[in-house]
């Protein structure tokens, strides 16, 4: 049988792991990993906004694959977030501010959320994206329940250091803002070259081996959280020690 959490559970945890208010938390989530929560998405989130109070801000990765479908069209105020319930939960609050790249947006809510999401970016993890502001913000990252091979963040990383096996592709599509059809709407990613698939796994194991990440255990899902500042500078150095270390080895 699932485990049962409430939203006690859920703060308790957080609180744990040294969430506090004030603070910028980019959240990347599995529901299903808690056990059986009382209130599904609605309890998460609240308990992550009630930790962070007003003066925080909630970010979400609300990514979609609008690319890959038969009609090439992303909405920005109506396609949904394909990275969970709990984030399409925090697109869909009053107040919450989404982001205009058509392949990778994010969502927030709180005073940063407009600073994180108003700026148009080319691309979908480089320096000029939300990404490195959360870097220079000194954002919380917050796995709950996910491994770091769905630390988005983490790509960050490869498009800084310019990686060899990915290259600047434009991707063309129809965007939609705010009821606007821009039919010549294009999102530039760094493709990754054929043959090769990331691991963040042994990043990761490393990071937790630096002392970076903070580990606590909330109904059967395990949260990891760690500083996008300190990811950053030990990501950078290991880029220049072995600059394929985000692949899978062989």
């Amino acid at each position: 049988m699932d485990q049962y959490v409430v939203k006690s559970d859920i703060k308790e945890g957080l609180i744990a792991l040294g969430l506090k208010t004030g603070d910028i938390v980019m959240v990347h989530s599995s529901l299903s990993s808690f056990g059986f929560v009382e209130g599904g998405a609605n309890t998460v989130v609240e308990a992550l906004r009630e930790v962070i109070g007003e003066s925080g801000t909630l970010v979400v990765p609300t990514f979609s694959r609008y690319l890959l479908g038969k009609e090439n069209v992303w909405d920005r105020e109506n396609t949904p977030s394909m990275m969970g319930i709990i984030s399409e939960t925090v697109r869909g609050l009053p107040g919450a501010i989404r982001s205009s790249h058509g392949a990778h947006p994010i969502a927030a809510i709180g005073p940063k959320a407009d600073t994180l999401c108003s700026e148009p970016y080319k691309t979908g993890f480089g320096p000029d994206s939300p990404f490195k502001k959360l870097v220079e913000m000194d954002a919380w990252i917050l796995l709950m329940g996910v491994d770091y091979n769905r630390c988005t963040i983490i790509h960050l990383l490869e498009a800084e250091a310019n990686v060899p096996y990915r290259f600047l592709e434009e991707r063309k599509a129809t965007v939609i803002l705010n009821g606007v059809v821009h039919p010549e709407g294009s999102a530039w990613e760094y493709t990754r070259k054929e043959g090769t698939v990331n691991d963040f796994l042994p990043f990761g194991r490393l990071m937790e081996e630096k002392g970076l990440v903070r580990i606590q255990k909330v109904g059967t899902g395990t949260q990891r959280m760690f500083r996008a500042n300190e990811m950053y500078r030990l990501g950078m150095e290991q880029s220049r020690r072995d600059i394929h270390y985000l692949l899978k080895q062989n």
